[in-house]
């Protein structure tokens, strides 16, 4: 059953613009939403001023080290920043 969905202006181009000849807008929702492709889905929408993916994806990488480390048993030392 169809749904309605409102969007602004600049969501409605962004997401034609990602639309591949012959593809729905469903289609389009879909293929996002199951890739779960970040990369992709960064270009749905405007950019959160300040928002920093690298620093996001390093913050996490080092806690989830921690983590292993903790887990590990292991005593806790300094990763060499690149």
């Amino acid at each position: 059953m169809p749904k309605q969905v409102q969007l602004s202006d600049d969501a409605y181009t962004t997401l034609s613009a990602l639309k591949a000849p012959g593809e729905s807008f469903s289609d389009v929702v879909r293929r996002l939403a199951a890739k779960k492709d970040l990369m992709a889905l960064r270009q749905l929408g405007p950019r959160i001023r300040g928002w920093d993916d690298a620093l996001l994806h390093r913050r996490g990488a080092e806690a989830d080290r921690r983590r292993l480390r903790h887990l590990l048993g292991e005593p806790g030392r300094r990763v060499r920043k690149p």
